[in-house]
């Protein structure tokens, strides 16, 4: 009986091993196209979301500014009651109607058809009246600079004055232009309005300046907080700067500066909303047909002083751009960044479980491999345990049928056969013996007795046992003097049966005429004991050596030469050992023969014992090269 790890698997097992490969490239290919798929699609999804976002929080920014530029945006006819009473109850009703009552800082007028000629009136809403100011420096320097726009509001005798203008907005003071327009009457032909001006009107412009302090408490933050969420707990890093050259930063929601080249998505604000400036037409077309939804084409019509008209069409559609940015980044990083790194974590979640599915199969495949050694181990076992005790019984059966039948009569004969008999039966039960031990290894019930051992009566008692099987193979067996040896705590059975077992190997391998020595010492002043047997028999090949006290092995020599064993033998020593706190070790040369030296801890000298009676004996560490 024999195993090695050289044995040769059914081709299934072979092939499976490929075909896992090949299936885990694939899946893992596969794996990595589809988180490519769907980083991609998570990238444009959380774009797409964060765009929604910003560009919800500019149309409610632009919804309010365009709020407030309609509740100031008066005709002449309102105007007729006075200039003081028509925007102090335009102030009145945008104050109580709006959600930030303290944006709108001041209310002035330009009243005039020229920059130079215009007189600017303040309104004193506590007083309800216009007051006379001068021209604040930011707003005369922005009107002038504004391309002129004072006389393109107020009108000339050249050109219609428009109902609304797409310059009707300043965010540097920030400040809102509205002019009031000279109109008679509106009609419509075709689905076309048309508006019918009046030139001897007086040219009036309302200018809104805006409180930049509250815009952001009353206005941007709250707006911030219900898009991108509040504080510390939002996603998201919001900038608003300006779209001049400056690149003026408004408001900054962390500490960062959102970069336009570094946001994820940018959206303008701080424009007029052409759905909001519908309600505006309106004043000037009520009964006729609403013009479209989504775009309002209005035709300005002109008296001219000769009794022609004077036609110009003003068209706005949906803002995108506004004066202001709004820059939007998510907290942890760029989007690309977040998503690369939600990649990397998915695609190493994947690999570890394509990895875990690779170590399962190969947990499965050696545990196969190891139920199929272990079946062939156990038919071994059972062959090898037939054919050991086959033989004793054979021999005992023919003895016992000879003595039985009366072939044997002479007294000689009958002492040959006898001891024959009782050899043999010694050689079966010892066999047993060491099979139950085995087993109880094996079962875990195996018990150590705690009884003072003398080292050199347990030798004797092995090397006396083995004496006729030594004498059947022509082998010597010597014991060297033994001095006075320390007592050894544990179970004398049970190391006379290892001590036999190591003395019958070498019986069994050594060449007919050859010589067993077995001697033992105490070392390290009487608290070890070594023994140590040594034969001159055909050796051990050294890939064999790590292998040989694993249950049910064999060496390849001991195969070759055809010697009898149950491969159990040096697994029950070495567990014998350890168990009495000792250690066995093998050394050999092939063709040279074998030493196996063991070391047991003796018996301390004052009999120290624990609480239970027990001796306590521990091998020191130092007592390890005693093994060589």
């Amino acid at each position: 009986m024999v195993f090695r790890d050289r044995t040769t698997l059914p081709w299934p097992l072979l092939a499976a091993p490929i075909l896992l490969l090949v299936l885990l490239v694939t899946l893992g290919t596969l794996q990595y196209r589809w988180l490519g798929e769907v980083s991609e699609a998570e990238r444009a999804r959380m774009r797409d979301g964060l765009r929604a976002r910003a560009a919800e929080f500019g149309q409610d920014f632009d919804r309010e500014l365009t709020r407030t530029y309609s509740a100031f945006h008066l005709t002449t006819e309102q105007f007729d009651a006075g200039d003081a009473p028509a925007l102090d109850a335009a102030w009145t009703r945008w104050r109580d109607a709006a959600p930030a009552p303290r944006l709108v800082r001041d209310v002035y007028v330009a009243l005039g058809n020229t920059f130079d000629s215009a007189q600017l009136r303040r309104l004193d809403p506590t007083r309800h009246v216009l007051e006379p100011v001068e021209w604040p420096p930011a707003l005369a320097d922005s009107l002038a600079r504004t391309h002129q726009i004072v006389p393109r509001i107020l009108g000339t005798s050249q050109t219609p004055p428009p109902i609304m203008l797409a310059d009707a907005i300043d965010s540097r003071i920030p400040a809102l232009i509205i002019p009031v327009t000279r109109i008679n009457r509106a009609t419509t032909t075709d689905g076309r309005i048309t508006v019918v001006t009046d030139p001897a009107a007086p040219g009036r412009v309302v200018i809104v300046v805006l409180d930049a302090d509250q815009m952001q408490q009353q206005l941007i933050e709250p707006l911030v907080a219900k898009h991108f969420g509040a504080g510390d707990r939002s996603e998201y890093l919001i900038t608003i700067a300006r779209r001049d050259q400056t690149g003026t930063v408004v408001y900054n929601s962390g500490e960062t500066v959102v970069g336009a080249s570094n946001a994820d998505v940018t959206a303008g604000m701080f424009g007029l909303r052409a759905d909001g400036l519908n309600a505006v037409a309106g004043r000037f077309t009520a009964g006729l047909p609403p013009p479209g939804a989504t775009r309002l084409a209005v035709t300005i019509v002109r008296k001219a002083d000769d009794g022609g008209d004077t036609h110009g069409v003003l068209g706005f559609g949906p803002d995108e751009q506004g004066a202001w940015q709004v820059r939007a980044r998510h907290r942890a990083g760029s989007l690309d960044s977040i998503v690369a790194r939600s990649r990397r974590r998915n695609l190493a979640i994947g690999l570890g479980v394509l990895g875990l599915l690779a170590a399962s199969f190969v947990l499965v495949i050696a545990s196969a491999q190891r139920q199929q050694r272990l079946a062939r181990q156990q038919m071994e076992f059972v062959a090898a345990v037939s054919h050991e005790l086959r033989t004793p019984l054979a021999v005992i059966c023919s003895a016992g049928e000879n003595l039985a039948d009366g072939l044997v009569a002479d007294g000689a004969q009958v002492k040959r056969y006898g001891s024959l008999i009782q050899t043999e039966g010694r050689r079966l039960g010892d066999m047993v013996e060491r099979v139950l031990q085995f087993a109880g290894i094996t079962a875990g019930t195996t018990r150590r007795a705690d009884a003072e051992v003398a080292v050199g009566t347990v030798i004797g008692d092995a090397v006396d046992a083995l004496a006729a099987d030594a004498r059947e193979r022509g082998v010597t067996v010597a014991i060297a003097p033994l001095a006075a040896l320390p007592a050894v705590a544990g179970d004398a059975d049970a190391l006379r049966s290892a001590i036999q077992n190591i003395v019958g190997n070498a019986v069994k391998y050594s060449k007919p005429g050859g010589a067993v020595d077995v001697a033992a010492d105490p070392l390290d002043d009487g608290r070890i004991v070594r023994i140590r047997v040594v034969d001159r028999g055909i050796g051990i090949d050294a890939a064999d050596l790590p292998h040989i006290f694993q249950p049910f092995y064999r060496g390849r020599r001991a195969v070759d030469a055809q010697v009898r064993g149950t491969g159990v033998g040096l697994s029950v020593v070495q567990h014998v050992v350890q168990t009495h706190g000792g250690d066995v070790h093998v050394e050999s040369r092939l063709g040279h023969g074998t030493t196996v030296t063991v070391v047991l801890p003796a018996v301390p000298r004052a009999g120290t014992a624990d609480g239970r009676g027990r001796f306590v004996v521990r091998l020191r560490r130092g007592a390890a090269s005693a093994l060589s």
